[in-house]
């Protein structure tokens, strides 16, 4: 069967035993029109047999010829255009490398001269504190070897700074060595030379001539191995005088020539400094050394010169870095305009040095790429001596172009060239045979016929072939239509399209945890998680060509060794099975990032069987084709009994790799599977590692098809490269994307409202009003307020699109480094962290989206109607973008700095957090505190505005956090107690939720606004304790959570009775007196419609999951942490023993 018929399931049937009265008509009447159109046309094939076979010939040689060369060109661009691109990689990142350093002399220069005022010292007596510690960090930063700090002495002040300087210079040499141990192992403690120097005719120290001024080494980072180098006077060498003279006019960096050795240094010295480089910087290699100028004021070019800072840069370290790993071959010709040459191979992150002058391949120079590494604006840059401008040309070379050629365009040409050969042969063999014609026509009718019967039942073909032979053509065109197909499909008592395929592996894939993932997300998160797993699967199943039969919730079916049959189902499956394994770990880890925590968590289980099935289109309403069969029913029994993240496989389907050779693939599973229905069955898992060198045999065969284009080929290992992402960081990412949204909405309601005030009216006020909640009590529990006034409705806040709201890059980066640092401020205890932090956050979102949006009342046509009955059924929530953001802030800080243990236990152990916060609701007010202060950090200045337009925004934020925060201790009885009053205040049998938008009318402000302060308390508390009102799954593992953490503190002595001994009978507590009652406040407050069962109904299958359970999941737990400290510790005692 050929290729096209995989389109369509409908015509996978070949054969219908019913029909075969029709062939027999259909192949007379097929061979008697052959018959009668070649008696005609014998002469005419004979003159065009030539004809034919001529032009068939020319084609092909004009088509083996345009092949070679379109590939040979496309591979001379693609070679010119990675040339291009890594050119332009080096091009940059050299300029880049050069700026870097320029920055680190400048940094340098500014440190000096801004330390010399902080310190009032007067030039030249001078002495930059720290001088390592802050030219180690230079030296990190850019490629520059070594910093040296040079001072300009004049000639009067020569004996006063010879003499400041002595007893200082050993005291900054000594810390120096402290800082720099590998120095001060290899110092020599020679007599210091208390005078100004300058080196001999023999290369030995003498003092310097008396000279109008001087140019003094006082400082040096990494320190020198001796003193000789001190005091050294830089302008007595011709070279330093001569770019130090550059330095005053052109006041800028200067590059001088290659200079070997430094004066400014000993060879031990430059050795030493080499010994902490990398092998390939090499101590002879080509250097520049750089020197800035320092004066006195670093703002003003002008002032006086009062040093240098300068120091060596070798070459090879500043053409490091340049090239991905993997690319190789390009050469780097350094040049200046003091007639240095000298030659680089980059090849990779490493840079080779060729050797002095020009050594590039010269085939190559129509391809150079210049780079300019000196540049100034300063007319008399290029004219002033004592500097040298450098520039870099880049070249390939044959082993870049190496990397993009290959034998593919002369193989390409063969194969078009035999092909046309082969076709021409095949055509004049055809023509030759043409007088046995009525043989060849009736096989070519039968092998029709065979065609037809794969496409259409046989009474069709019968109908339209057989009996119909004056329009035969006409009719045959009629029976390919979509309207005689479809009326095939609903007519009554036709033959069914079904077949029996003997040889076939089946595949089912489960989404394991995808139902209590599923349980705590939006219906729209469900099925964009389901609609890009399962578009990812279809695009791996149209490569490997397997087939897909149909997706049934979270499982996916899939069989191979049909339509067409194949001899390697079982391999081609198991292939299939890992790539989509593969896939969803990757995609995934890409989605944590839309849909949230614990999306990251889910994983396939796949299970894979071997044998005969039935396989056919079900006719009727969404007619659709299907397996049955034993085999199907053993795949799902394998599926079921399989492990997460395994490929689990059945015997039959192991004998089949074996046989394949494939056998390395396998482990065998060392227990029997027990299935109902089935003897016990042996089973194996497919090997998930390369440990037996097997995955370069899962690439795709030749026989399974290829990629349909690049982006398919490349999409695997592109994902790859992406799961080794950091948990933390997806759940950050995550945070920012959910924030970043709620702002705009906040943005898009404030700019649609059009306040009276603007931004820059708001501004002093805004800044007195935010010193002063910098300043805010250092008890937020005293700032809980019973009523917190939410704005009045306003029609246009409602009719923004957020995604036209543009929020400023700095406030973006701003918002990532506060979400960053808060999951930094969050301990890693086994509940309350940042992963639970994020879930309270999503549960956050998510019901507050059933505020925004309840299903149950009805919100008219109008829509302005619409949205102030929706105002007044929320009490004003759904109106105020910055309350539903302050609660998502809420969750999201709620917990910082958690030590896991209850306020209890730190009032107990008198934590310092007491003298602070006093006796009560410790953690929450700490947490609130760290998070304000972070808040309100002026690093933050972009986001914190951005959110907060003015003063009365900000101080409602806070009161919102505060509020908020306060809620989640639910064990304070004072607090609860308050908590009690307020709703019984507030919702009150005639003011509950059996109300209608007249009766909020007449309610007075302050009542809507308790109403409304209450349901976002009682928002957030539902939220931390979200877990109990999920999936049991969810419950449990945050429930374990918890139960780790306070085993935790009771291991640490924090807590003083084993949690394992009453956590049953606590859970039950829990359950009766604190959520189910908060679930049945949630439905009586009215706004969450009914969304408030879906909670209710959670919550009481939970409890009596517990009841019936609980005691089995405590033993679970208890004997699960057991067995961990028995493997971590044999000699410690279980927690059962404790």
């Amino acid at each position: 069967m050929s290729e096209p018929f995989l389109d369509d399931p409908n015509d996978i049937d070949t054969a219908d035993g019913s029909s075969s009265k029709g062939d027999g008509n259909g192949e007379r009447d097929e061979v008697k029109e052959v018959q009668l159109m070649a008696k005609a046309d014998t002469n005419r094939i004979r003159f065009w047999r030539v004809v034919v076979t001529v032009v068939i010939l020319a084609v092909g040689l004009a088509v083996t010829l345009s092949t070679y060369y379109l590939l040979r060109d496309d591979e001379d661009d693609s070679f010119k255009a990675a040339f291009g691109q890594f050119s332009s990689a080096v091009s940059l990142s050299a300029t880049t490398v050069q700026k870097n350093i320029k920055s680190g002399y400048q940094a340098t220069a500014e440190y000096a001269a801004t330390q010399a005022q902080a310190h009032n010292m007067t030039w030249p007596f001078v002495v930059l504190p720290k001088f390592e510690t802050f030219g180690k960090i230079i030296r990190e930063y850019s490629t520059i070897e070594s910093v040296v700090f040079v001072i300009y002495v004049e000639d009067a002040q020569r004996d006063a700074f010879i003499e400041f300087i002595e007893p200082r210079y050993k005291e900054w040499v000594n810390e120096s060595h402290t800082l720099n141990p590998a120095v001060a192992d290899k110092f020599e403690p020679i007599e210091y030379d208390n005078f100004v120097k300058k080196k001999g005719p023999d290369g030995s120290w003498i003092p310097q001539d008396k000279h109008p001024f001087y140019y003094v080494l006082t400082q040096r980072s990494p320190p020198p191995t001796t003193y000789n180098t001190l005091n050294f006077d830089a302008y007595s060498e011709p070279d330093y005088a001569a770019y130090y003279d550059a330095g005053r006019i052109l006041k800028g960096q200067v590059l001088t020539t290659q200079v070997r050795p430094f004066a400014s240094s000993t060879d031990k010295d430059h050795a030493l400094i080499h010994s902490q480089l990398p092998d390939s910087v090499y101590v002879d290699h080509p250097h520049s050394f750089n020197s800035l100028l320092v004066r006195e004021d670093p703002n003003d070019l002008d002032s006086p010169v009062v040093g240098v800072i300068s120091g060596p840069v070798a070459w090879d370290a500043s053409l490091r870095n340049l090239l991905p790993e993997g690319v190789k071959g390009i050469h780097a010709v350094v040049r200046n305009n003091c007639n240095n040459t000298f030659t680089y191979e980059i090849s990779g992150k490493n840079a080779f040095f060729l050797g002095d002058g020009d050594h590039h391949d010269t085939l190559y120079d129509g391809m150079a790429v210049h780079v300019p590494l000196s540049s100034s604006d300063d007319p008399l840059w290029a004219t002033t001596p004592g500097h040298c401008i450098y520039d870099m040309t880049v070249y390939p070379s044959s082993s870049f172009e190496d990397d993009y050629k290959s034998q593919t365009p002369l193989i390409f040409a063969i194969v078009v060239a035999i092909s046309f050969v082969v076709m021409a042969a095949t055509f004049f063999i055809y023509d030759m045979f043409v007088q046995r014609r009525n043989r060849k026509l009736v096989s070519n009718a039968a092998r029709s016929n065979a065609i037809v019967s794969s496409l259409f039942p046989g009474h069709i073909r019968d109908k339209f072939i057989g009996t119909q032979a004056p329009d035969q053509e006409k009719n045959f065109k009629n029976t390919l239509s979509r309207k005689n197909s479809d009326a095939f499909l609903n007519q009554p008592g036709s033959a069914p399209i079904a077949d029996l395929f003997l040889e076939t592996t089946v595949l089912f894939a489960d989404i394991v945890g995808f139902t209590a993932w599923s349980s705590v997300r939006e219906p729209t998160q469900v099925f964009t998680l389901l609609e890009s797993v399962y578009a990812a699967f279809d695009r791996i199943a149209r490569k490997r060509q397997v087939f897909k039969v149909e997706t049934v919730g979270d499982c996916y079916v899939a069989v191979s060794g049909l339509p067409d049959p194949r001899e390697d189902h079982a391999v081609v499956m198991v292939r299939f099975a890992r790539s989509i394994m593969q896939r969803m770990y990757s995609l995934t880890r890409e989605l944590e990032v839309t849909l949230g925590p614990d999306t990251g968590d889910l994983s396939l289980r796949i299970g894979i069987h071997s044998g005969p099935v039935t396989a056919g289109v079900l006719r009727g309403d969404r007619a659709r084709f299907q397996l049955f069969g034993d085999t199907v029913n053993t795949t799902a029994r394998i599926e079921s009994t399989g492990r997460s993240g395994r490929v689990h496989i059945s015997q039959e389907t192991a004998d089949l790799l074996v046989k394949a050779g494939k056998g390395h693939w396998l482990v065998k599973r060392q227990d029997l599977v027990h299935a109902k229905g089935k003897p016990d069955m042996q089973t194996y898992w497919v090997q998930k590692d390369d440990e037996a060198g097997i995955l370069e045999d899962y690439a795709v065969s030749e026989s399974e098809g290829q990629y349909q284009n690049s982006q398919e080929a490349a999409e695997e290992a592109v994902d790859y490269n992406l799961v080794a992402a950091d948990r933390q960081e997806r759940l950050i990412d995550w945070n920012v994307k959910t924030l970043l949204r709620l702002i705009k909405q906040v943005m898009a309601r404030r700019e649609l409202i059009a306040s009276k005030r603007t931004r820059q009216e708001c501004a002093p006020e805004r800044e007195s009003i935010a010193a002063s909640l910098a300043k805010t009590p250092t008890r937020p529990l005293e700032e809980v307020k019973d009523i917190i006034t939410l704005p009045e409705f306003h029609q246009s806040g409602a009719t923004r699109n957020v995604d036209d709201v543009h929020v400023s890059d700095e406030a973006v980066r701003e918002l990532r480094k506060f979400v960053t640092q808060i999951a930094t401020m969050y301990r890693s205890n086994a509940f309350h962290n940042f992963e639970h932090a994020s879930h309270v956050t999503m549960s956050v979102i998510k019901m507050l989206s059933r505020v925004v949006a309840p299903s149950d009342i009805d919100l008219g046509d109008d829509q302005e109607e619409k949205v102030k009955t929706l105002h007044d059924h929320t009490y004003g929530i759904t109106s105020d973008p910055l309350t539903q953001l302050a609660c998502a802030v809420t969750a999201l800080i709620h917990d910082v700095d958690h030590v896991g243990v209850p306020n209890a236990q730190l009032l107990k152990e008198h934590d310092p957090l007491v003298d602070v916060y006093g006796e009560r609701s410790l953690l929450e007010q700490n947490s609130l505190a760290l998070a304000w202060d972070l808040f309100m950090d002026p690093m933050h200045e972009n986001i914190r505005t951005t959110i907060c337009a003015d003063n009365r925004e900000l101080a409602h934020f806070r009161q919102l956090l505060v509020n908020g925060v306060m809620a989640t201790d639910i064990v304070d009885k004072e607090l609860k107690s308050l908590r009690n009053q307020r709703w019984d205040k507030a919702f009150a049998k005639n003011e509950g939720p059996e109300r209608t938008s007249s009766d909020d009318k007449t309610m007075g402000r302050d009542s809507v606004n308790r109403k409304a302060t209450i349901v976002i308390e009682h928002l957030i508390q539902a939220s931390d304790v979200s877990h109990t009102m999920q999936h049991w799954h969810v419950y449990r593992k945050w429930n374990e959570s918890f139960f780790r953490e306070c085993y935790a503190a009771y291991k640490a002595g924090r807590a003083e009775n084993n949690p394992a001994d009453g956590w049953y009978k606590g859970e039950m507590g829990f359950f009766d007196f604190y959520i189910i009652p908060l679930t049945r406040k949630l439905k009586d407050c009215g706004v969450f419609g009914k969304s408030s069962d879906e909670f209710l109904n959670y919550a009481m299958a939970n409890r009596k999951e517990w009841e019936l359970r609980g005691q089995q999941v405590v033993g679970e737990m208890v004997e699960k942490i057991a067995a961990e400290e028995r493997n971590a510790n044999p000699d410690q005692l279980s927690v059962g023993a404790c």
